[in-house]
């Protein structure tokens, strides 16, 4: 494949969120340690929103620090993104966001038992690349902003 140009990339990945079914998304402990877990993934105005139960390792983790790193799932077609992360009460969320997220993965989690959160990530840096010869350029979000 012949070398991308940063909006091609950018424009590929955009695609990308709004198709595919995961992410994973990495958070970390106030102690550090790490935790990576696939999710459900909705691309909502401009956002990747996950759902995960409140008790969750991953939820507590964003909620603590309400930073994390996400990625969709392909090593021959990277896009790794640094997100910010708002954690919301499932019952509370907004409607209309349920309703997107509902639609977009097939499921609802207020149909599951226990408490749920929704994950709003909102992207500040993101980098996409295929192979060595991508790796220059390969930034195509910065500071919240699509350079492409």
């Amino acid at each position: 494949m012949a070398n991308r140009t940063s909006c091609e990339r950018a424009d590929h990945t955009r695609r990308r969120l709004e198709t595919e079914p995961n992410v994973w998304l990495a958070t970390a402990s106030p102690d550090g340690d790490p935790h990576l877990v696939p999710l459900s993934l909705a691309w909502i105005d401009d956002q990747i929103v996950v759902a995960t139960p409140s008790d969750t390792i991953t939820a507590k983790n964003a909620a603590a620090n309400g930073r994390g790193r996400a990625t969709l799932d392909s090593a021959d077609d990277v896009a790794i993104f640094d997100v910010a992360i708002d954690v919301v009460d499932y019952r509370t969320a907004d409607r209309t966001l349920i309703g997107g997220y509902v639609t977009r993965v097939g499921w609802d989690p207020g149909d599951n038992d226990g408490e749920w959160s929704l994950l709003i990530l909102t992207l500040l840096r993101g980098q996409a690349w295929n192979g060595p010869g991508e790796m220059a350029g390969r930034t195509i979000i910065r500071d919240g902003a699509w350079l492409g």
